[in-house]
Protein backbone atom coordinates (compact mmCIF):
# COMPACT_ATOMS: atom_id res chain seq x y z
CA UNK A 1 0.00 0.00 0.00
CA UNK A 2 2.82 2.42 0.88
CA UNK A 3 4.52 1.73 -2.46
CA UNK A 4 1.24 2.40 -4.28
CA UNK A 5 0.81 5.70 -2.47
CA UNK A 6 4.37 6.75 -3.28
CA UNK A 7 3.85 5.83 -6.92
CA UNK A 8 0.70 7.96 -7.11
CA UNK A 9 2.62 10.92 -5.72
CA UNK A 10 5.90 10.46 -7.58
CA UNK A 11 4.68 12.38 -10.60
CA UNK A 12 2.90 15.03 -8.53
CA UNK A 13 5.72 17.13 -7.07
CA UNK A 14 4.40 20.13 -8.98
CA UNK A 15 0.79 21.21 -9.12
CA UNK A 16 -0.86 24.20 -10.76
CA UNK A 17 -3.91 25.52 -8.91
CA UNK A 18 -6.72 27.67 -10.29
CA UNK A 19 -5.41 31.07 -11.36
CA UNK A 20 -6.78 34.13 -9.65
CA UNK A 21 -5.91 37.78 -10.03
CA UNK A 22 -2.31 38.96 -10.14
CA UNK A 23 -1.03 42.00 -8.36
CA UNK A 24 1.27 43.52 -5.77
CA UNK A 25 0.80 44.49 -2.17
CA UNK A 26 -0.38 41.18 -0.75
CA UNK A 27 -2.69 40.20 -3.58
CA UNK A 28 -2.61 36.72 -5.05
CA UNK A 29 -2.23 34.42 -6.69
CA UNK A 30 0.94 33.26 -4.95
CA UNK A 31 3.66 30.74 -5.66
CA UNK A 32 4.07 28.43 -2.67
CA UNK A 33 6.95 26.04 -2.01
CA UNK A 34 6.80 23.02 0.25
CA UNK A 35 9.97 21.44 1.60
CA UNK A 36 9.33 17.91 2.89
CA UNK A 37 11.97 16.06 4.88
CA UNK A 38 10.87 12.53 4.05
CA UNK A 39 7.83 10.83 2.51
CA UNK A 40 8.60 7.39 3.90
CA UNK A 41 5.52 6.94 6.09
CA UNK A 42 1.83 7.02 5.23
CA UNK A 43 1.09 9.98 7.53
CA UNK A 44 3.39 12.24 5.53
CA UNK A 45 2.03 10.97 2.21
CA UNK A 46 -1.52 11.73 3.30
CA UNK A 47 -0.38 15.12 4.58
CA UNK A 48 1.01 15.95 1.13
CA UNK A 49 -2.27 14.88 -0.46
CA UNK A 50 -4.16 17.17 1.94
CA UNK A 51 -1.86 20.04 0.94
CA UNK A 52 -2.35 19.38 -2.78
CA UNK A 53 -6.11 19.21 -2.31
CA UNK A 54 -6.24 22.48 -0.39
CA UNK A 55 -3.96 24.25 -2.89
CA UNK A 56 -5.85 22.89 -5.87
CA UNK A 57 -9.12 24.52 -4.85
CA UNK A 58 -7.64 27.81 -3.62
CA UNK A 59 -7.61 30.62 -6.24
CA UNK A 60 -4.91 32.43 -4.24
CA UNK A 61 -2.44 29.66 -5.11
CA UNK A 62 -0.86 30.00 -8.54
CA UNK A 63 1.69 27.21 -8.14
CA UNK A 64 2.66 24.69 -5.49
CA UNK A 65 6.23 23.44 -5.81
CA UNK A 66 7.02 20.39 -3.69
CA UNK A 67 10.48 19.07 -2.83
CA UNK A 68 11.39 15.91 -0.92
CA UNK A 69 14.75 15.63 0.84
CA UNK A 70 14.41 11.85 1.29
CA UNK A 71 15.61 12.07 4.88
CA UNK A 72 18.78 14.06 4.07
CA UNK A 73 19.19 17.32 6.01
CA UNK A 74 21.78 18.63 3.55
CA UNK A 75 19.33 18.00 0.73
CA UNK A 76 16.56 19.81 2.62
CA UNK A 77 18.80 22.84 3.12
CA UNK A 78 19.55 22.81 -0.62
CA UNK A 79 15.84 22.44 -1.37
CA UNK A 80 15.00 25.53 0.70
CA UNK A 81 17.76 27.51 -1.00
CA UNK A 82 16.42 26.41 -4.39
CA UNK A 83 12.91 27.56 -3.48
CA UNK A 84 14.39 30.93 -2.50
CA UNK A 85 16.11 31.16 -5.89
CA UNK A 86 12.75 30.43 -7.56
CA UNK A 87 11.37 33.53 -5.78
CA UNK A 88 8.42 31.77 -4.20
CA UNK A 89 6.15 33.91 -2.05
CA UNK A 90 6.01 31.46 0.86
CA UNK A 91 7.68 28.25 1.95
CA UNK A 92 5.89 25.56 3.93
CA UNK A 93 8.27 23.32 5.79
CA UNK A 94 8.20 19.92 7.48
CA UNK A 95 11.58 20.13 9.15
CA UNK A 96 14.01 17.27 9.58
CA UNK A 97 15.89 19.11 12.34
CA UNK A 98 14.91 21.94 14.69
CA UNK A 99 18.35 23.57 14.56
CA UNK A 100 20.15 22.57 11.37
CA UNK A 101 17.67 24.37 9.13
CA UNK A 102 17.71 27.69 11.01
CA UNK A 103 20.25 29.45 8.71
CA UNK A 104 18.39 28.42 5.55
CA UNK A 105 15.03 29.41 7.02
CA UNK A 106 16.31 32.78 8.24
CA UNK A 107 17.89 33.44 4.85
CA UNK A 108 14.52 32.79 3.19
CA UNK A 109 12.71 35.16 5.55
CA UNK A 110 15.38 37.82 5.03
CA UNK A 111 14.72 37.50 1.29
CA UNK A 112 11.10 38.51 1.91
CA UNK A 113 9.60 35.01 1.89
CA UNK A 114 7.01 33.93 4.46
CA UNK A 115 8.05 30.64 6.08
CA UNK A 116 5.53 28.48 7.93
CA UNK A 117 6.86 25.25 9.36
CA UNK A 118 4.28 22.74 10.54
CA UNK A 119 4.14 19.54 12.52
CA UNK A 120 7.93 19.08 12.68
CA UNK A 121 9.13 22.62 13.30
CA UNK A 122 12.39 24.56 13.53
CA UNK A 123 13.77 26.73 16.29
CA UNK A 124 13.91 29.75 13.98
CA UNK A 125 12.45 32.89 15.57
CA UNK A 126 11.76 34.32 12.11
CA UNK A 127 9.49 31.54 10.86
CA UNK A 128 5.87 30.98 11.84
CA UNK A 129 5.15 27.65 13.50
CA UNK A 130 1.91 25.65 13.22
CA UNK A 131 1.93 22.50 15.28
CA UNK A 132 0.07 20.15 17.51
CA UNK A 133 1.21 20.55 21.11
CA UNK A 134 3.47 17.52 20.94
CA UNK A 135 4.14 17.53 24.67
CA UNK A 136 0.40 17.32 25.29
CA UNK A 137 0.24 14.43 22.79
CA UNK A 138 2.84 12.55 24.82
CA UNK A 139 1.28 13.49 28.13
CA UNK A 140 -2.18 12.20 27.18
CA UNK A 141 -0.79 8.79 26.30
CA UNK A 142 1.43 8.60 29.37
CA UNK A 143 -1.36 9.53 31.76
CA UNK A 144 -3.55 6.81 30.29
CA UNK A 145 -0.75 4.24 30.58
CA UNK A 146 0.07 5.10 34.19
CA UNK A 147 -3.59 4.75 35.14
CA UNK A 148 -4.03 1.50 33.21
CA UNK A 149 -0.98 0.02 34.96
CA UNK A 150 -2.02 1.14 38.43
CA UNK A 151 0.98 3.45 38.67
CA UNK A 152 3.67 0.76 38.58
CA UNK A 153 5.37 -1.63 36.20
CA UNK A 154 8.05 -2.00 33.54
CA UNK A 155 7.48 -0.35 30.17
CA UNK A 156 9.01 -0.04 26.72
CA UNK A 157 9.09 3.34 24.95
CA UNK A 158 8.79 3.63 21.17
CA UNK A 159 9.87 7.04 19.91
CA UNK A 160 9.78 8.33 16.32
CA UNK A 161 12.66 9.70 14.24
CA UNK A 162 15.63 10.72 16.36
CA UNK A 163 16.42 14.43 16.17
CA UNK A 164 12.97 15.62 15.09
CA UNK A 165 11.01 18.09 17.18
CA UNK A 166 7.90 15.88 17.06
CA UNK A 167 9.57 12.82 18.54
CA UNK A 168 11.41 14.85 21.18
CA UNK A 169 8.31 16.82 22.15
CA UNK A 170 6.08 13.77 22.50
CA UNK A 171 8.61 11.93 24.64
CA UNK A 172 9.21 14.98 26.84
CA UNK A 173 5.49 15.17 27.57
CA UNK A 174 5.41 11.49 28.45
CA UNK A 175 8.62 11.55 30.46
CA UNK A 176 7.33 14.42 32.59
CA UNK A 177 4.40 12.20 33.57
CA UNK A 178 6.53 9.10 34.22
CA UNK A 179 8.88 11.09 36.48
CA UNK A 180 5.93 11.78 38.79
CA UNK A 181 5.34 8.03 39.16
CA UNK A 182 8.51 6.32 40.45
CA UNK A 183 6.78 2.95 40.20
CA UNK A 184 7.03 3.19 36.39
CA UNK A 185 10.36 1.92 35.08
CA UNK A 186 11.46 2.38 31.46
CA UNK A 187 13.21 -0.83 30.44
CA UNK A 188 14.34 0.45 27.05
CA UNK A 189 13.74 3.33 24.65
CA UNK A 190 13.57 2.49 20.95
CA UNK A 191 13.56 4.80 17.94
CA UNK A 192 11.07 3.07 15.67
CA UNK A 193 11.00 5.92 13.09
CA UNK A 194 7.18 5.73 13.10
CA UNK A 195 7.57 2.71 10.80
CA UNK A 196 5.91 -0.69 11.17
CA UNK A 197 8.90 -2.70 9.96
CA UNK A 198 11.44 -1.00 12.21
CA UNK A 199 9.20 -1.35 15.27
CA UNK A 200 8.36 -4.97 14.53
CA UNK A 201 12.03 -5.95 14.29
CA UNK A 202 12.74 -4.10 17.53
CA UNK A 203 9.85 -5.80 19.30
CA UNK A 204 11.14 -9.24 18.38
CA UNK A 205 14.45 -8.38 20.07
CA UNK A 206 12.67 -6.93 23.09
CA UNK A 207 10.75 -10.14 23.67
CA UNK A 208 14.05 -11.95 23.99
CA UNK A 209 15.57 -9.35 26.29
CA UNK A 210 12.62 -8.74 28.61
CA UNK A 211 10.37 -11.65 29.61
CA UNK A 212 8.10 -9.27 31.55
CA UNK A 213 6.76 -6.11 29.89
CA UNK A 214 3.87 -4.47 31.74
CA UNK A 215 3.10 -1.68 29.29
CA UNK A 216 4.16 0.05 26.08
CA UNK A 217 4.19 3.78 25.46
CA UNK A 218 4.25 4.29 21.70
CA UNK A 219 4.02 7.66 20.01
CA UNK A 220 3.09 6.29 16.57
CA UNK A 221 0.20 4.24 15.19
CA UNK A 222 2.25 2.00 12.91
CA UNK A 223 4.67 1.22 15.74
CA UNK A 224 1.77 0.34 18.02
CA UNK A 225 0.36 -1.95 15.32
CA UNK A 226 3.70 -3.75 15.09
CA UNK A 227 3.82 -4.31 18.84
CA UNK A 228 0.25 -5.61 19.02
CA UNK A 229 0.66 -8.01 16.12
CA UNK A 230 3.88 -9.34 17.62
CA UNK A 231 1.88 -10.27 20.71
CA UNK A 232 -0.94 -11.80 18.64
CA UNK A 233 1.53 -14.03 16.80
CA UNK A 234 2.57 -15.46 20.14
CA UNK A 235 -1.02 -16.09 21.12
CA UNK A 236 -0.87 -13.32 23.69
CA UNK A 237 -2.89 -10.23 24.44
CA UNK A 238 -0.80 -7.05 24.41
CA UNK A 239 -0.32 -5.22 27.70
CA UNK A 240 -1.68 -1.69 28.08
CA UNK A 241 -0.40 0.25 25.07
CA UNK A 242 -0.86 3.72 23.65
CA UNK A 243 -1.33 4.43 19.97
CA UNK A 244 -2.21 7.07 17.43
CA UNK A 245 -5.19 7.81 15.20
CA UNK A 246 -4.31 5.49 12.32
CA UNK A 247 -7.01 3.22 10.96
CA UNK A 248 -4.74 0.22 11.50
CA UNK A 249 -4.24 0.89 15.17
CA UNK A 250 -7.97 1.40 15.65
CA UNK A 251 -8.62 -1.91 13.86
CA UNK A 252 -6.32 -3.80 16.22
CA UNK A 253 -7.83 -2.00 19.19
CA UNK A 254 -11.22 -3.32 18.05
CA UNK A 255 -9.74 -6.82 17.74
CA UNK A 256 -8.53 -6.59 21.33
CA UNK A 257 -11.95 -5.46 22.51
CA UNK A 258 -13.50 -8.54 20.88
CA UNK A 259 -11.04 -10.74 22.75
CA UNK A 260 -11.33 -8.83 26.00
CA UNK A 261 -14.12 -6.26 26.52
CA UNK A 262 -12.07 -4.72 29.33
CA UNK A 263 -9.13 -3.90 27.08
CA UNK A 264 -8.57 -0.19 26.75
CA UNK A 265 -6.26 2.22 24.98
CA UNK A 266 -6.02 5.81 23.80
CA UNK A 267 -5.09 7.43 20.49
CA UNK A 268 -4.02 11.08 20.38
CA UNK A 269 -3.84 12.52 16.89
CA UNK A 270 -1.79 14.88 14.77
CA UNK A 271 -4.32 15.59 12.00
CA UNK A 272 -3.07 15.27 8.43
CA UNK A 273 -5.06 18.36 7.47
CA UNK A 274 -2.46 20.46 9.32
CA UNK A 275 -0.64 20.89 5.98
CA UNK A 276 -3.69 22.54 4.43
CA UNK A 277 -4.06 24.76 7.49
CA UNK A 278 -0.39 25.78 7.12
CA UNK A 279 -1.08 26.80 3.52
CA UNK A 280 -4.09 28.88 4.56
CA UNK A 281 -1.99 30.49 7.28
CA UNK A 282 0.81 31.40 4.86
CA UNK A 283 -1.66 33.00 2.42
CA UNK A 284 -3.31 34.95 5.23
CA UNK A 285 0.10 36.26 6.35
CA UNK A 286 0.94 37.23 2.76
CA UNK A 287 -2.30 39.21 2.71
CA UNK A 288 -1.40 41.04 5.91
CA UNK A 289 -2.99 39.04 8.73
CA UNK A 290 -1.05 38.98 11.98
CA UNK A 291 -0.17 35.73 13.77
CA UNK A 292 1.79 34.81 16.86
CA UNK A 293 5.03 33.03 16.05
CA UNK A 294 3.56 29.74 17.25
CA UNK A 295 0.00 28.54 16.72
CA UNK A 296 -1.14 25.27 18.26
CA UNK A 297 -3.65 22.84 16.79
CA UNK A 298 -5.79 21.08 19.39
CA UNK A 299 -4.85 17.44 19.96
CA UNK A 300 -7.87 15.28 19.02
CA UNK A 301 -8.20 12.24 21.27
CA UNK A 302 -9.80 8.89 20.48
CA UNK A 303 -10.96 6.77 23.39
CA UNK A 304 -13.08 3.64 23.67
CA UNK A 305 -16.11 5.93 23.97
CA UNK A 306 -15.68 7.40 20.49
CA UNK A 307 -13.60 4.86 18.58
CA UNK A 308 -16.57 3.80 16.43
CA UNK A 309 -16.92 7.37 15.17
CA UNK A 310 -13.46 7.19 13.58
CA UNK A 311 -12.61 3.59 12.68
CA UNK A 312 -13.47 2.81 9.04
CA UNK A 313 -13.44 -0.93 8.23
CA UNK A 314 -13.65 -0.14 4.51
CA UNK A 315 -10.28 1.62 4.44
CA UNK A 316 -6.80 0.14 4.91
CA UNK A 317 -4.56 0.43 7.93
CA UNK A 318 -2.50 3.22 6.35
CA UNK A 319 -5.37 5.75 6.44
CA UNK A 320 -5.24 8.50 9.09
CA UNK A 321 -8.69 9.24 10.38
CA UNK A 322 -8.51 12.99 11.11
CA UNK A 323 -8.59 14.16 7.51
CA UNK A 324 -10.28 16.78 5.33
CA UNK A 325 -9.86 14.79 2.11
CA UNK A 326 -13.10 14.11 0.20
CA UNK A 327 -14.23 10.54 -0.32
CA UNK A 328 -13.17 10.34 -3.98
CA UNK A 329 -9.56 11.29 -3.23
CA UNK A 330 -9.47 8.94 -0.24
CA UNK A 331 -10.78 6.13 -2.45
CA UNK A 332 -8.07 6.81 -5.05
CA UNK A 333 -5.25 7.07 -2.53
CA UNK A 334 -6.36 4.28 -0.22
CA UNK A 335 -7.64 0.98 -1.61
CA UNK A 336 -7.74 -2.38 0.09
Amino acid sequence: MLKRMLALLAAALFIAAPRGHSGEGGKGPFTIGFSEYVLGVSWRIQTLEELKYTAGKNPDVKELIVTNANGDISKQIADIEDLVSKRVDAILLAAGSPKALIPAVDKAVDAGIVVVDFDSVTDSNKAFHLTVDQEEFGRLGAEFLVKAMGGKGDIIVFNGIKGTSVSAGRFKGAEDVFKKHPGIKILQTVFGNWEYGVARKSMESLFAAYPKIDGVWSQGGAMSEAVMEAYFERGLMPPPITGEASNGFLRLWKVCLEKDPNFDSVAPSSPTFISGDALKMAIAILKGKKYDRTTYVKVPLITRDNIDEFYNPNLPDSYWVHSNLPADIVAKLFTR
